[in-house]
């Protein structure tokens, strides 16, 4: 019987052993964003090579011999619970958590609707359980449309910005003003406006706060070794974002080239020396060098070092 290869879960679960579909498998894992990494890659496909192998032999030569069949099984079953407990690659694009619940909101005719939709815990928001949330090196945990639906029919996003030691938010913007207050630690912000304008550059301390004007690109960066925390505010309930360097690396290679001419590819591949920009991950992006080792970081590695010299 055969299998449609596009569930994962029917890549191991043959039960007619056929090359072909192991062969549409390993297609599969191919098709994988860019943002993994070489190592996370490499036991991803370690993890699902040995599921595929494990089931597929305990059938091939245990059918009859349910004690081994078993025992092939279980080794089956442990690279299948790694495959998907290990962790994977986070883009940073907040997902809808109940479609359906936003829809009905926008469609209530009255605030009263609204709220007999709402339990009093869909009223209430946790940062901390935001996917997005983490301190290594950070992250942007947004309250917005998406991730809480009863702000589909507010005018507002209110962000969580975590700052590990030596952490950044590389340059980026918004399509909406936005207000960052610092609740811990010290934090240095970077904002130009336009083209034309200078530079303006602050330094947040708690109970501080600066605006990034709708569509400027702004920065922000923890130079000390502490953990920081602050909250933006943005008057738009689905504001997005947007970095600029990878947006950059976007454009065609001819493009890019006419804007900075002074660009050297060291391997010619324009696509590639994209790709080695640092993911995007939880929002957040790991910071200077010489701050990392100050606060006694392990060094970063970049795969096949700097293509952009």
């Amino acid at each position: 019987m055969s299998v449609p290869c596009s569930d994962p879960i029917s890549w191991f679960c043959l039960t007619s052993p056929d090359c072909r579909y192991s062969s549409k498998a390993f297609q599969q894992t191919s098709r994988l964003p860019p943002s993994f990494d070489a190592p996370g890659l490499f036991w991803f496909l370690t993890a699902l090579i040995t599921t595929i192998a494990a089931f597929n032999i305990s059938y091939i030569c245990f059918r009859k011999k349910p004690p081994m069949m078993l025992l092939s099984a279980c080794i089956g079953s442990a690279s299948a619970i790694f495959l998907f407990t290990a962790p994977l690659p986070i883009l940073a694009a907040d997902q809808t958590v109940d479609p359906e619940l936003v829809a009905k909101l926008k469609m209530a005719a009255t605030m009263n609707d609204r709220l007999h939709l709402l339990s009093d815990q869909q009223l209430l928001y946790n940062f901390s359980s935001n996917p997005m949330y983490s301190w290594t090196p950070g992250s942007v945990c947004n309250a917005n449309a998406a991730t809480w639906p009863v702000l589909s029919t507010v005018g507002a996003t209110v962000a969580q910005l975590n700052l590990g030691p030596c952490a950044m938010l590389a340059p980026h913007l918004h399509r909406a003003a936005n207000l960052v207050v610092a609740v811990s630690g010290t934090t240095h912000t970077y904002m130009v406006q336009e083209n034309g304008e200078r530079l303006v550059q602050q330094i947040l301390t708690p109970g501080m706060m600066t605006i990034f004007p709708q569509a400027s690109v702004h920065s922000m960066y923890n130079m000390d070794c502490g953990y920081n925390q602050l909250y933006s505010f943005l008057p738009d309930n689905d504001p997005g974002t947007l970095n600029i360097a990878q947006a950059f690396f976007m454009m065609p290679k001819d493009i890019g080239t006419q804007v900075m001419p002074f660009i050297n590819l060291t391997n010619g591949n324009w696509t590639a020396t994209g790709q080695r920009i640092p993911a995007i991950g939880t929002g957040s992006q790991e910071g200077f060098e010489a701050c990392r080792q100050r606060c006694g970081l392990t060094k970063r590695a970049y795969p096949n070092g700097h293509l952009v010299m």
